[in-house]
């Protein structure tokens, strides 16, 4: 059977998406979610978390939003003056700007590091969330052999990491907000039509799909261009419709954990 993990990202971004999440679980074909561990909110997700053991929850690394984990000092190049991570803004504006490894690193460690705090554990998965470079891919590859994480590479173009023999690769790796023909939000009929080409898959080879759905309140309307249409991609994903047309093609649903072999 063709494998899908299905990716809620944005966990802990704020209490409204936790809840949006959530319910993407509970109603929907949500199978992970990835924890932003050192946003305020983050201790309102992993507390919702626990009352949902199957619930497979990953760290999404932020770069972008809020207050580091590490020490403001110990990673210059990723914050600005106040001690909070440049916005996007900074970035669009440096469009040269190369990631350091070390400040990189020290703030993916402090980030497990929370994580652990919140949820009991380090995290088995972890990715980037909205902005990196083949720095921030260097930096999990490293982190992945040493401390055996499964990571989402996604900012390093053609190049071809070595393997980590100790997961099943990742076939196919959509992100939603950056699928060309995605331009209001993933609806329904992106299913039904197969837009995201599930069904041209091989036996047994698996996709990793992101979306962010949740709902909305005002730190999301204040710091996210992501608005409605994560109340659009949350009713998406939560369509009956949409459950059914994974059953009818035996599209199997599975987590990042299962790529352990």
């Amino acid at each position: 059977m063709v494998k899908v993990i299905l990716d809620a990202d944005d966990f802990g971004m704020s209490e409204a998406i936790n809840h949006g999440i959530i319910k993407s679980y509970t109603d929907g074909i949500t199978t992970s979610t990835l924890l932003m561990p050192n946003l305020e909110a983050a201790s309102h997700a992993a507390c919702l978390a626990k009352n949902y053991p199957d619930l497979f929850v990953g760290q999404h690394t932020n770069f972008l939003l809020g207050k580091p984990c590490a020490n403001p000092k110990d990673i210059p190049s990723l914050v600005d003056e106040n001690g909070e991570f440049h916005r996007s803004a900074y970035y669009r504006s440096n469009p040269g700007f190369t990631f350091c490894y070390d400040d990189v690193r020290t703030e993916t460690l402090a980030q497990m590091e929370r994580f652990k705090e919140l949820t009991g554990h380090y995290p088995e998965h972890m990715d980037c969330h909205s902005i990196g470079d083949e720095v921030v891919d260097q930096v999990f590859y490293d982190l992945s052999l040493e401390m055996n994480v499964h990571v989402t590479l996604k900012y390093s173009g053609d190049k071809k990491w070595p393997e980590n023999k100790r997961y099943k690769p990742i076939t196919k790796l959509l992100e939603s907000g950056a699928l060309p023909y995605i331009s209001n939000g993933v609806s329904v009929r992106n299913f039904l039509n197969d837009d995201f080409k599930l069904l041209d898959l091989g036996q047994d080879e698996i996709a990793e799909m992101h979306f962010d759905v949740g709902y909305l309140d005002q730190f999301v309307l204040d710091n996210s261009s992501y608005t409605l249409l994560r109340c659009k991609e949350l009713e998406t994903i939560c369509s009956p419709l949409v459950k059914k047309w994974f059953t009818s093609n035996q599209i199997e649903l599975i987590t990042f954990a299962d790529l352990k072999e």
